[in-house]
């Protein structure tokens, strides 16, 4: 490993520049994007000139070179972001900010860390570098340091050697300074970096983790570490093993150019790759905008030819016209929320040509046409066709409209008292109250509301408010029969529209109550975990047939006989049980979490085998109390389609869940697993399955990883293929190679190095990595492992990562690869 002197630093600044850039393979890094930039340049430049291959060579040639000289400089990290390259830029930001917080020239320890640009919430270690920078430099700090005194400290974090990092971190274990780390300072490091990075289990287990350190790095059995034992377990954590594996997988990387990439432009090739993966969509809206425009023209030349038109002219047959695409609007909305017929259809060809995962989006977009044609028909109504209908002249009224009225010519009261003007203000009522409580304002954002309207939202409040619609629908059909312009019951055409709707509807509801009656499911086991997490495992009732990736629906008369809530499935189609791992976010779901909570006792014995090894014990496990009452009773309907469950079309797949959307996800691998071990098994009809599978869970609390923790080691005991690759991010803490993160890589190699299995922050046979992925080196290393491949990707979790995740898999599939990812998502 090799390291840059700063006389080299000084003789070369362009070279420094290029070393800042670090490639790790599991911890986000800053400027691999500019580095992508620049080769894409090059390639360019070669393809155009004929001299492709040899740019590529040079380029993965000094690509790896730079990797290796700068290994080290991130490997203990003392400041937040990347500075590299940039070092006077950040040296002038923090003058300034010095200037600001010291306004009496010296800088006190409490202000340090927020001048040199750390989070709020590392006060408490910046004083600690505080200290040790001012004893190594042998400064008298209490009352503060000068801006002179303050660039020392900085140098002393920037150098860039890892012998001056490793000599720092090892004096920030060294509380009293003398030279030597003592089992009572591991203890207190230990305690502090668990703290930091909001690992609670790993602190209350200090004193296991600290005797497993003394026993590494105090083989003498003195009673304290020296420097040089830490030193050669720092550089052992990056072995020649993983250099090599990174080198050969960054190496490949210019490989992807192809020719003609000089002569197409940019934006023809964002153009192409749009259509090519929203091309359902897009032939959808295309369908459903043509339907909506004939329909308008049609009934708009049809009243063009009637009498009306000499009456009330282009009014009534823009009004009319909105009218017809109202009706067609009002049947399809009400189909779109069918789940059980779309459930169904998305297993027959049609799957192939609709974009069935995009039904609620679909419902919302005609929801908003049926508020424009609302607007339409209301509009021309009361302000052009009621006017001249009472201000027309008697007898050109009779002539004409006579008998559609009765031969009695109304007043604008009489038209708008009518059934037809009646049955239309009550709609309007209804939908748009309907509609102003499904907003994002009040479905997710209730604290921005007023206090008076805060009762009205929340899901409760939507769900409710949507079953007034029925209404609407009877409504509708009123106002169809009762209009004035048609007599002729074939006319007459808005039962038309909305009858096999309705019917789909009506069915679907009479089948749930049928299942609610005589499929009732009986909850086998209950587990609370931290996290506000409930785990239930209940008994499958007989023909409940489902794909992973779909979800049901929970209701629990004991809370209320008429919500129901949806949770995916979390156990695979051939378990013999279903189960559903429910997050309390809300009233509804903390109710259910604590009534089984009350119902529920902590397991005294380990269970073996059965459903029970499925899940871990955690701290919180509980199981049925013999001398309590039974549990809460439980009601399911289902199963509904998700976009997870087309993950079987993959050769490969790239699972994300955050937080809790990680449950779709554990389906789909519990379903995997079951066919791995089936094919060690000799099964011969075993189906076609993925490939392999990338499952990126990301997830914000330690006790997070107990909910799936059965899973986790079931992969690691019988994925003898690597068919799963599984990574566990943990955002709560420190990036990997951070200062106040080392000691747990630390411990984390110490295991290994032993042949222990579990990892001392999941408490899985998973190794856990720290913070977030970066999600750009994600998609280019498996744009490089699968070339030439369709690539899944699945991800459920928060709308604010949709985005970026979508336009990764648009940049990693542009025609200047072979690769193509399809992206498929499900937020909560």
């Amino acid at each position: 490993m090799e390291f840059s002197d700063e006389k080299k630093v000084k003789e070369n600044p362009a070279e420094c520049l290029l070393e800042s850039i670090e490639i790790d393979h599991m911890v986000a890094y800053e400027k691999t994007s500019e580095l992508r930039d620049l080769n894409q340049s090059d390639w360019k430049q070669s393809n155009c000139n004929g001299d492709m291959k040899k740019t590529a060579v040079e380029t993965s040639q000094s690509f790896v070179g730079m990797r290796r000289r700068r290994k080290g400089f991130n490997m203990l990290r003392f400041l937040e972001g990347s500075i590299a390259g940039k070092e006077e830029e950040a040296w002038k930001a923090i003058e300034k900010r010095f200037r600001q917080l010291a306004p009496d020239g010296k800088l006190s320890r409490d202000k340090f860390g927020a001048c040199i640009g750390m989070k709020k919430d590392t006060t408490d270690f910046a004083g600690e570098l505080y200290d040790v920078l001012a004893r190594r430099r042998e400064i008298m700090a209490a009352k503060g340091i000068t801006l002179q005194e303050l660039r020392a400290f900085w140098d002393d974090l920037t150098k860039e050697d890892l012998d001056s990092r490793l000599r720092i971190f090892f004096d920030l274990c060294d509380k009293n300074g003398d030279g030597k780390i003592s089992r009572e300072e591991v203890k207190t490091v230990l305690e502090w970096s668990a703290s930091a990075n909001k690992l609670n289990n790993l602190e209350k287990e200090s004193e296991t983790f600290v005797s497993l350190i003394m026993e590494e790095l105090d083989p003498d059995r003195n009673g304290f570490i020296e420097i040089e034992h830490m030193e050669i377990l720092v550089r052992g954590m990056w072995s020649s093993e993983e250099e090599k594996r990174l080198q050969k997988q960054y190496s490949k990387l210019p490989a992807s150019p192809i020719l003609g990439i000089c002569n197409t432009p940019a934006f023809l090739k964002e153009t192409e790759e749009v259509i090519m993966t929203n091309w359902k969509r897009i032939w959808v809206l295309t369908l459903w905008v043509a339907i909506n425009l004939g329909l308008f023209v049609w009934k708009f030349m049809e009243y063009r030819e009637k009498g009306a038109f000499k009456v009330m002219g282009y009014c009534v047959c823009v009004a009319k016209g909105a009218a017809e695409t109202l009706k067609f609007n009002m049947a399809l909305i009400l189909f779109l929320v069918c789940r059980g017929t779309l459930t169904k259809l998305r297993s027959t060809f049609l799957s192939s040509i609709f974009p069935f995962d995009d039904n609620i989006n679909f419902h919302m977009l005609v929801a908003v046409a049926i508020s424009v044609g609302t607007f339409l028909h209301v509009t021309m109504h009361l302000t052009c066709d009621f006017p001249r209908l009472t201000s027309c002249s008697n007898n050109k009224f009779m002539a004409i409209l006579g008998p559609n009225f009765d031969f009695k010519q109304p007043s604008y009261p009489d038209l708008v008292a009518s059934v037809p003007g009646v049955t239309g203000i009550l709609m309007i009522i209804i939908m748009s109250f309907c509609f102003t409580l499904a907003t994002p304002l009040f479905r997710k954002r209730k604290d921005k509301l007023p206090p008076l309207l805060q009762h009205l939202a929340g899901f409760n409040a939507f769900w409710y408010a949507h079953h007034l619609l029925v209404l609407c629908y009877v409504l509708l059909i009123l106002h169809g029969y009762f209009i004035f312009l048609a007599r002729d019951w074939y006319k007459k055409t808005t039962w038309m529209y909305i009858a096999v709707p309705v019917l789909i509807y009506v069915i679907e509801r009479l089948v749930i109550k049928f299942y609610e009656f005589y499929h009732q499911v009986n909850v086998i086991k209950g587990v609370v975990y931290n996290g506000n997490v409930l785990a239930l495992y209940l008994t499958k009732p007989p023909g409940f047939v489902y794909k992973s990736g779909t979800y049901l629906f929970i209701k629990c008369p004991d809370i209320s006989n008429f919500e129901w809530h949806p949770f995916s499935i979390t156990s695979a189609p051939g378990d013999d049980y279903l189960s559903v791992h429910i997050r309390a976010l809300g009233d509804w779901t903390e109710e259910l979490r604590n009534k089984f909570k009350e119902v529920c006792e902590p397991e005294t014995k380990k269970r073996k085998g059965g459903i029970a090894r499925l899940e871990t014990k955690t701290f919180l496990d509980y199981v049925p109390s013999e001398s309590s009452k039974k549990y809460p009773q439980i009601f399911i309907k289902g199963p509904y389609g998700a976009p997870a469950q087309s993950y079987e079309k993959y050769d490969i797949l790239l699972l994300i869940g955050l937080g809790i959307g990680a449950t779709p996800m554990i389906s789909i691998l519990k379903d995997l697993l079951n066919h791995i071990k089936q094919s060690d098994s000799h099964t011969n009809d075993a189906p076609k399955v993925p490939k392999r599978a990338y499952f990126y869970w990301v997830t914000k609390e330690q006790a997070s990883f107990d909910w799936f923790k059965g899973v986790m080691d079931d992969v690691a005991e019988y994925d003898h293929d690597k068919i799963i690759e599984m990574h566990n991010h943990l955002s709560c803490m420190h990036e990997e190679g951070d200062a106040r993160s080392v000691l747990i890589t630390m411990l984390q190699q110490i295991q290994k190095s032993r042949g222990e299995e579990v990892d001392v922050v999941s408490g899985s046979r998973i190794r856990t990595h720290f913070a977030r992925p970066n999600w750009e080196k994600v998609f280019e290393e498996l744009a490089s492992r699968h070339k030439g491949s369709q690539i899944g990707v699945f991800y459920c979790g928060p709308y604010t990562l949709v985005k970026e995740l979508r336009g990764h898999c648009q940049n990693f599939s542009d025609s200047s690869r072979s690769t193509r990812f399809r992206f498929h998502k499900e937020n909560f």
